[in-house]
């Protein structure tokens, strides 16, 4: 029991409640900026434990260490107006406005500060990130390969950025790359210097491998996926293949791509495990969704920890929030649209275990997971959900068109009816956590 407390229970507390006294102080700081009396400040929850009352406002520490709340003067429905200017309803629609907005907007704010400072203390990155940009493989009738890039090429530049490593390569492509766009490499191949051009299009995405071509991965098992061929077959983690059907293999992507290639059909692959030789025979379990073959390996990848200057560890850090942003929305938009499954939607459980999971691991991840969840809250919270502060932002945008407030009555069901979507949401969540314990 203290264990699992340790491990799991005291990480969330933690990182939950930083987000969301930051998130509150957001209200609070701009409360007091635009004029508004903010009655109490309380960090943590419930009963109260100690509070000291200056300027106007109380400040608490509070049993439940879960975050935090502001209570501002004429802010609760049952609350006893004056009519002062310091009340929340006697402050424009505006003001209102950005008051409710500071909360999500400091944990989006904070998201991008976290992942500054993961870069600067040290990130896990791909081993392959410190090696110098030696081109390993070549898409046949990719971008790479009909621009002329080939293997053993040794990247210089691309347009005229000096490139020392690959992480320099994925980064630049992946900040660079836009449609129409053609990056200039500078290669060294055989002591000689030359440019290749390769053109981005609309179907390209903003990567190396999606031009054709690769940094070596060697055909090694990382790990097995429950339930897919490999695992039955008796494939173990660390087996290097080194020929399918008789045909050696030298990188991770020809292997894959041998393998998707070939659903339904009996493969025989020989790997080298501990010294000796085997041979297995294993059939692509076929995927109806792609049509591709698979058989549940996951490639090798040694990690090393890499720490940035103050400039780069802002820039990497900005642009890696700039993504986590990006695919929040996007998984949003496919759940909405039926596109995504339901069940990938975690809730406290889910949180408990990565927040867990990342304290184990060391300070750079659970800060890595505190800026992915600051994310989250800023943007859920600006939702239009009542009951949300963007339920409230609505509200405000319909008062500063219609010139007066919407009808308290109204405005309660509609927060009963907000109340009862984030419950169900939260039951939802919980199962899902459940069943995926359940499930292993």
């Amino acid at each position: 029991m203290l264990s699992t407390i340790t491990v799991y229970v005291l990480p969330t507390v933690f990182v939950l409640g930083v987000l969301i006294f930051f998130h509150e102080l957001g209200h609070f700081l701009m409360a007091k900026q635009v004029g508004i009396r903010v009655e109490k400040f309380s960090l943590g929850f419930g009963p109260k434990l100690v509070g000291i009352t200056r300027g106007g406002t109380e400040y608490l520490l509070s049993a439940f260490p879960l975050g935090g709340y502001v209570k501002m003067a004429g802010e609760e429905a049952d609350d006893e107006l004056k009519g002062e200017p310091w009340e929340f309803p006697s402050r424009t629609v505006w003001e209102r406005m950005r008051v409710v907005a500071s909360g999500p907007v400091v944990n989006i704010l904070l998201g991008y500060i976290l992942m500054a400072m993961v870069f600067s203390f040290g990130h896990q990155v791909p081993r392959f990130y410190t090696e110098a940009p030696v081109v390993a493989w070549i898409d046949n009738g990719s971008v790479a390969d009909k621009a002329g890039l080939r293997v053993g090429d040794l990247i210089i530049s691309i347009d005229q950025e000096p490139m020392k490593n690959w992480e320099d390569v994925y980064i630049f492509v992946k900040m660079a790359a836009v449609p129409s766009h053609t990056f200039d490499l500078l290669i060294k191949r055989d002591n000689r210097q030359q440019i290749i051009q390769l053109p981005m299009t609309e179907s390209i995405e903003g990567n190396p491998a999606s031009l054709g071509f690769a940094y070596y991965m060697a055909p090694e098992v990382g790990k097995l996926t429950p339930g897919f061929p490999a695992e039955a077959a008796g494939l173990q983690v660390g087996d290097i293949i080194t020929q399918i059907d008789g045909q050696p293999i030298s990188h991770w992507v020809e292997l894959s791509q041998i393998i998707h290639d070939k659903p339904g059909k009996q493969l025989e692959l020989t790997i080298k495990r501990q010294g000796s030789s085997l041979s297995i025979p294993i059939t692509p379990q076929l995927q109806p969704e792609t049509g591709i073959g698979l058989i549940g390996i996951q490639p090798a990848q040694p990690m090393v920890l890499r720490r940035y200057g103050p400039w780069k560890a802002v820039r990497y850090g900005f642009q890696e929030a700039n993504d986590l942003l990006k695919l929040t929305f996007e998984f949003l938009g496919r759940v909405f649209s039926g596109r995504a499954s339901s069940k990938s939607i975690g809730g406290p459980i889910a949180i408990a275990q990565i927040a867990g999971k990342a304290a184990a691991t060391g300070a750079s991840n659970l800060l890595w997971v505190m800026a992915f969840i600051s994310l989250q809250l800023g943007v859920l919270n600006l939702m239009p959900i009542p009951i949300l502060d963007g339920g409230v932002i609505v509200f405000l945008f319909i008062e500063a068109i219609l010139k007066r407030p919407v009808s308290l009555k109204k405005r309660e069901i509609a927060q009963q009816v907000g109340l009862a979507m984030i419950v169900l949401l939260m039951v939802f969540a919980f199962y899902n956590d459940i069943m995926r314990l359940i499930s292993g």
